[in-house]
């Protein structure tokens, strides 16, 4: 693990937050357990880290909430079964639209799927901001301190997987060379 960390360090110390950031804008479940385990190890500050995810994932919200009210239902006319889901959904996203907006972070899917269809359906922008920040802040805190709280038990689970492969090489290379044998005496056998 140590080898690994020595050749990763440099990159995440140069671009650690920018690729939080723009990971962010996207799914981010996978990036905001690392950016929690990389803290943990003190290669990224907790506090900075998790404002640079809720700043990302913000962002990523907003663009696929605009990418949504402008271009999805262009989008939309080549897929016209999917269309009339879509349309369905217009009475239940203004009923539940501040829920949606909320827990996007926490479905998964929701981060992508949640602000473009509010966006298709004009879900008034002022209340999708507030609630999604609400909810990005609330997951980007959790989800850093879940994944540092995992990088406390990181060193032991990495150590003892070091342990278990070497084992598992020795017993491959076992095995290989007991089939080379058998392979080698049914061959002198012919």
């Amino acid at each position: 693990m140590h080898h690994l960390l020595s050749e990763v360090t440099p990159l995440v110390n140069e671009y650690g937050l920018w690729i939080i950031f723009f990971g962010m804008m996207v799914e981010g479940t996978t990036m905001i357990l690392v950016a929690g385990i990389l803290c943990y190890l003190g290669m990224l500050s907790f506090t900075f880290t998790v404002f640079v995810a809720i700043f990302g994932a913000v962002a990523g919200d907003q663009l696929w909430y605009f990418l949504g009210k402008k271009y999805a239902l262009k989008l939309l006319n080549y897929f016209p079964s999917l269309k009339k889901r879509v349309k369905k959904l217009e009475t239940s996203v203004q009923k539940k639209g501040a829920l949606l907006s909320f827990s996007g972070r926490f479905i998964y899917g929701g981060a992508i799927l949640f602000p473009i269809t509010l966006g298709v359906h004009k879900y008034d922008h002022k209340t999708f901001t507030i609630f999604d920040t609400l909810g990005v802040t609330l997951w980007s805190f959790l989800g850093i301190l879940i994944g540092y709280m995992l990088g406390t038990s990181s060193e032991l689970i990495f150590g003892k997987l070091a342990k278990v492969w070497h084992f598992v090489l020795i017993l491959a290379f076992v095995v290989f060379i007991a089939w080379m044998i058998k392979k080698y005496l049914l061959i002198k056998k012919q």
